[in-house]
């Protein structure tokens, strides 16, 4: 019944059922491809051909993946999707060693780019083709594209790389944390005080009498020194979003957080100040540096540097994971009962410490003390680098999606971390990879030193 309300999901399902469970993937694509005939005025049409790419994709029938995504583009040039069609449709043709028709791909999802990084990332993949068809200029031009595109994002920095020869996640070298962070915080107050007309006179590090008598604060610092810090982070927490449309107050807020160490959240106030400034990523990196520092700052350093030395990964680099996977907060647990700094869930603890044979009577709640975490999560990290022969774009998506999906993807590309990117099939992996390679891009600037490491 085609014109049952609940045709589409019925028939969505159906799709799927007979791909995931029935492994009869030629006929869950003509389902998808049925669903979007039926109905190609309605907004499902467009989803149902990008989940046909998908399904053929996934079968290994990539010329059939990239015909049905350039109809996506196509028929549905004003679809969100339209870009994301032709660029897959771009990353199977390369697979297929058909370059000339993949540059094409890949040019028609620039055409319909509706983002910074959209146009990056078709950028980067022209650059890719063209160098495959020995138009190394070409290549140089659409990597210079990809740059200016979107400054501070993954496929930018990624094709500034590609045009420098630089393989990726080029180690930092030398590094120090020393500075005069008390210029850099008058310098940053001079500009908070220019910026938003702040007239109070006196230190603005100081909470003042309103902040230090809100409730949320009074609340989340007895929290704190009773040791309940899920509770005292939701109360403090609580006053920096209500502070959200005042500059001062967050600025005073940020650096009470700082102090106590609720680190998470010192990041975001940090944030929240240059959003106010209506600064876009790459506009906050040249903002001023002091709320850079807050942002990326060397938290826990006395001990994510020596594990990092101890398992043979850059210091920079192991900041940049721990960033990603807790923002610093030593008391995190995710939705999948991951724990701690690095997100370590508790079967991998037990068997972590098995093998270390360390700590003594571990038990799963030491996944909170941030020495236990980070050496738990670095040792597991390195040995997904180890297991990918030191490809830490494999070794990051083991860490986050899984050593089986990541083999089963380094099997699809392997010898290529672009590639590899673009053919994982879970979005969270995909970004956790490209974030934290801009991550560590930042820490490398804020950082980075001709001299020696502090």
């Amino acid at each position: 019944y085609p014109s049952d309300p609940v045709w589409p999901d019925a028939m969505t399902a159906k799709a799927r059922t007979e791909w995931a469970w029935l492994d009869r993937y030629s006929t869950a694509v003509e389902t998808y491809l049925e669903l979007a005939e039926e109905r190609p005025q309605s907004s499902v049409a467009a989803d149902a051909l990008f989940a046909a790419g998908r399904t053929a994709e996934r079968s290994n029938d990539l010329g059939r993946a990239a015909d049905i995504w350039l109809r996506l583009a196509e028929e549905y040039a004003a679809n969100s999707l339209a870009p994301e069609g032709a660029f897959e449709a771009g990353v199977v043709r390369y697979r297929l060693g058909d370059f000339a028709d993949a540059e094409r791909a890949f040019g028609r999802s620039l055409d319909l780019a509706a983002t910074t990084a959209q146009v990056a990332r078709a950028n980067l993949w022209i650059g890719r083709t063209r160098l495959a068809l020995e138009d190394n200029e070409g290549a140089q031009a659409a990597w210079a594209a990809a740059r200016n595109a979107d400054p501070s994002g993954y496929y930018s920095l990624r094709a500034e790389h590609l045009a420098e020869g630089t393989p990726p996640f080029e180690g930092s070298g030398a590094f120090s944390f020393s500075t005069d962070l008390e210029a850099e915080r008058q310098f940053a107050e001079d500009w908070l005080r220019r910026t938003f007309g702040i007239e109070a006179e006196g230190p603005l590090t100081e909470l003042g009498p309103v902040l230090a008598s809100d409730p949320r604060l009074v609340r989340g610092l007895e929290l704190w020194n009773l040791g309940l810090l899920e509770e005292a982070r939701a109360e403090l927490s609580a006053l920096r979003s209500s502070l959200s449309a005042d500059p001062e107050g967050t600025y005073r807020l940020m650096h009470t957080l700082l102090e106590l160490g609720l680190y998470r959240e010192s990041i975001i106030a940090s944030r929240q100040i240059l959003d106010l400034a209506g600064m876009d990523d790459a506009a906050t990196l040249q903002g001023p540096i002091y709320f850079n520092r807050i942002r990326f700052g060397p938290y826990f350093g006395d001990i994510i540097l020596p594990e990092a030395a101890r398992y043979g990964l850059d210091g920079l680099f192991l900041l940049s994971v721990v960033r990603q996977e807790s923002l610093f907060e030593g008391f995190a647990t995710s939705v999948a009962a991951a724990r701690g700094l690095m997100q370590v869930i508790p079967s991998t603890g037990e068997s972590i410490a098995s093998q270390l044979g360390w700590p003594p009577d571990y038990e799963a709640r030491d996944l909170y003390r941030p020495i236990v975490s980070v050496r738990f999560g670095t040792q597991y990290l390195s040995t997904q680098r180890d297991r990918f022969d030191g490809d830490l774009f494999a070794a990051l998506a083991a860490y986050n999606g899984g050593p089986g999906n990541s083999i089963a993807w380094m099997e699809l590309a392997p010898d290529d971390p672009d590639l590899f990117l673009e053919v994982i099939r879970f979005s969270e992996t995909h970004r956790y990879i490209q974030v934290i390679y801009e991550v560590f891009e930042i820490y490398k600037d804020l950082y980075s030193t001709g001299g020696g490491q502090s």
